[in-house]
């Protein structure tokens, strides 16, 4: 039997009123979903696995954690949070890039900075060696500019 790999959220109302059927998803999207929650997950914050999730949200406010050091302690949180928790994946290679983002709210009469990442992650499926590669970006935290 194929390994199943279902889809987060995952809504338990859709077994009763689906025939018991659970919606499933390609194990690249799979991965991606895991792949999420170790990016977005503070680590401590699974009740069931203090180390599942991702050491740079400690830092989230320290204004003196400089964008080369919060780069630094992000890839190497997620390159070790992927070895330890997403065994389809091997040689995996993880970037994380942060730049400014302004957006100007001309209703409201001010403009906002935000910090924002982007994160790639390239790696090979394990089972079959197949080329795998992840993109997102986040944005981080906002500042006002009057």
């Amino acid at each position: 039997m194929e390994n199943q790999n279902y889809k987060i959220p995952f809504n338990p109302l859709n077994m009763m009123t689906s025939n018991g059927q659970i919606e499933t998803c390609d194990i690249a999207e799979s991965i991606a979903q895991n792949i999420m929650l170790l990016i977005i997950t503070k680590k401590g914050e699974n009740r069931y696995d203090e180390e599942y999730g991702n050491d740079v949200w400690s830092v989230e406010f320290d204004n003196g954690v400089t964008p080369a050091k919060w780069e630094n302690l992000f890839v190497t949180s997620l390159r070790r949070q992927i070895a330890d928790y997403e065994p389809r994946l091997v040689n995996a290679t993880v970037e994380a890039h942060i730049n400014y983002v302004e957006h100007s709210y001309e209703t409201r009469g001010f403009s906002e900075v935000k910090k924002k990442v982007k994160v790639g992650i390239n790696a090979k499926l394990e089972a079959t060696g197949e080329r795998f590669s992840f993109s997102t970006e986040l944005f981080l935290s906002p500042m006002s500019i009057d």
